[in-house]
């Protein structure tokens, strides 16, 4: 893509180091580019693993969840974790079919979104990887289970009901929001699929889209059809290998195979999503109508394969997207060995301006990934670099952080005034 500008070298200098301690690293160079319609390039030196700019690491304040007695900290399978402006804490136990709230404190509060299919009941799935939580400022909690999306106050009273956003009049197989603003949106990925079968051989095509919806309480379905953009597209293949019949049984086998996930995404509010091919450390900043308008680098990235190219030339590095309410991106690092991670989960980190600012480890177990279904562990990025998660321990038990991101003087994420 032709350049409109001439590139601009900015020095980066990390942050000052306390009293009687050395500057981590020295300044880093970033280069910034306006390419033809816009966009902003933004160039990062490769660094060297296992530092950046600044150190960072996680404080623990608060952990939920204990493994034995009967009282609301022990915990069934906790899927997801939301906290209000508050900072009270819903936590979604499937295991035990509801939503369990403490204050910011740990104590608890109450009990909501019980299992069942009755007004303020919720319909809990084991399986459902759509099964999440998510709040929406001043005082809505989204509870989803896959194929529903309902929304309850903080007090536990229904206030929304509504299936999946329609896409080109076809109800999706999987949909669920997975942020909010207080603007009045919600941000939504929904999955369709169209099947095709040939002989013995069943087609689908699936797309995720990302959908930026405007909610109105006061209407019977919240959801009012808004802006979206295609983030991935993938192809599964059902062979039927057998077909048997006993005493009027008829018993069906075969083979399904799954492309693998080849992009990650994040959603940031307001008009815009993050998204990136898993095997290239580029990502792109996209509107809901399809333009990009910012794209970070760190160091220089290979092309990755084609979509079309076969699975064994892709080689993915990134596990998953998220940004923070600073419009931070916490990069996560694709395991060595994805069928045994270990421990330490790494996310390489870039502030609002696209300036790679170092490295963080956990040993927490708060980012399980699961490359082949398409899930990470959740992850609620608050301001300030307060982080809730949901752990689990060596024997599978659930429980709950709450941990604050800070660099190796004291320094927490905020957000910067761009010079470009």
């Amino acid at each position: 893509m032709t350049r409109a500008t001439a590139a601009i070298l900015l020095t980066v200098a990390g942050p000052a180091p306390a009293l009687g301690m050395e500057a981590p690293h020295p300044p880093q160079e970033v280069t910034v580019e306006t390419l033809e319609g816009g966009r902003i390039l933004v160039r990062n030196p490769a660094p060297g693993r296992g530092g950046g700019p600044d150190e960072w690491h996680l404080v623990e304040e608060l952990r939920l969840g204990q493994a034995d007695g009967t009282g609301p900290e022990v915990f069934g399978d906790v899927h997801d974790v939301a906290v209000d402006e508050r900072g009270n804490i819903y936590v979604l136990d499937v295991g035990s079919k509801e939503v369990r709230v403490f204050d910011r404190e740990g104590r608890h509060l109450r009990n909501m979104a019980r299992g069942g299919e009755g007004p303020g009941e919720v319909r809990y799935r084991d399986w459902a990887s759509g099964q999440n939580l998510v709040f929406q400022p001043p005082n809505r909690l989204w509870i989803g289970d896959g194929r529903q999306q309902l929304s309850f106050d903080s007090l536990g009273n229904e206030l929304s009901r509504a299936g999946g956003f329609l896409v080109g009049g076809q109800l999706p197989p999987r949909s669920k929001i997975v942020a909010a603003d207080d603007e009045g949106f919600v941000y939504q990925e929904v999955r369709v699929s169209d099947r095709t079968r040939s002989g013995d051989e069943t087609i689908s095509h699936t797309r995720t889209y990302g959908v930026r919806l405007p909610v109105y309480p006061e209407h019977p379905n919240p959801f009012v059809p808004g802006d979206s953009v295609v983030l991935d597209g993938r192809i599964s293949t059902n062979t039927m290998q057998s077909r048997s019949e006993s005493g009027g049984n008829i018993t069906l086998g075969g083979i399904i195979r799954v492309s693998i996930p080849r992009r990650v995404w994040g959603f940031a509010g307001g008009e815009t999503v993050w998204a990136a091919n898993r095997a290239a450390y580029r990502f792109h900043e996209i509107t809901f109508a399809g333009d990009t308008v910012r794209t970070i680098v760190l160091g220089n990235p290979p092309e990755p394969p084609p979509d079309d190219s076969d699975e064994s030339e892709f080689e993915p590095l990134i596990a998953g997207l998220s940004v923070s309410p600073e419009g931070w991106l916490w990069v996560l690092r694709f395991p060595d060995d994805p069928d045994n991670p270990g421990d330490r989960r790494v996310w390489d980190l870039f502030d609002n301006c696209g300036r790679y600012r170092g490295e963080l480890s956990s040993s927490e177990r708060i980012a399980t990934v699961r490359f082949g279904g398409d899930t990470v562990d959740p992850i609620d990025l608050g301001a300030g670099g307060v982080v809730h998660g949901v752990a689990r321990d060596a024997l599978g038990l659930s429980y709950v952080l709450r941990l604050r991101l800070e660099s190796a003087d004291g320094m927490r994420p905020t957000r910067e005034v761009c010079p470009f």
